[in-house]
């Protein structure tokens, strides 16, 4: 059974808020590929955390919420599948990126769930790129919902 590792809404929106850049959660039980990609990725534009493991990553949610997760799908005890289900759940405007060996009809369908999906050996800028854009749309869609004035139900 996955523990609830959740954040308080307004204090992640805070911090969120608070931080320069914005902060990616790196998940991968392969030492060699999350540093590869941790290298690539940490840089002026983005704040890279990792974690080793899918309990890893649900410990580093419940302290601090990411813009956007990349998680390995095939992992020992919490895997890819199952943080994306928890976060679907939890935070379902959250993206995540899905890597994975597997081809994509392999993956059970992760690939058509997951916001994107790239099969291993990863094209660093093609993911590059799609964090990029992925991370604008969410920044796009936050500043529409904040702008929205809320409606006053009035009898």
């Amino acid at each position: 059974m996955m523990m609830n590792h959740r954040e308080k809404p307004a204090v992640a929106k805070r911090r969120r808020a608070e931080r320069t850049k914005p902060l990616i959660l790196l998940v991968d039980d392969d030492s060699a590929v999350r540093e590869s990609l941790r290298r690539a990725f940490q840089n002026d534009e983005w704040e890279i955390v990792t974690a080793s493991s899918g309990e890893a990553a649900l410990d580093s949610l419940g302290k601090r919420l990411p813009d956007l997760v990349i998680t390995d799908l095939r992992m020992a005890g919490v895997n890819g599948w199952d943080l994306l289900f928890h976060e679907m759940m939890e935070r379902p405007h959250l993206p995540i990126f899905v890597i994975s060996a597997l081809p994509p009809e392999d993956t059970g369908g992760a690939d058509r769930i997951a916001t994107r999906f790239f099969q291993k050996p990863i094209d660093i800028e093609k993911m590059a790129e799609a964090i990029r854009e992925t991370l604008h749309a969410e920044a796009s869609r936050e500043t529409t919902a904040r702008a929205k004035p809320r409606s006053s139900a009035t009898p």
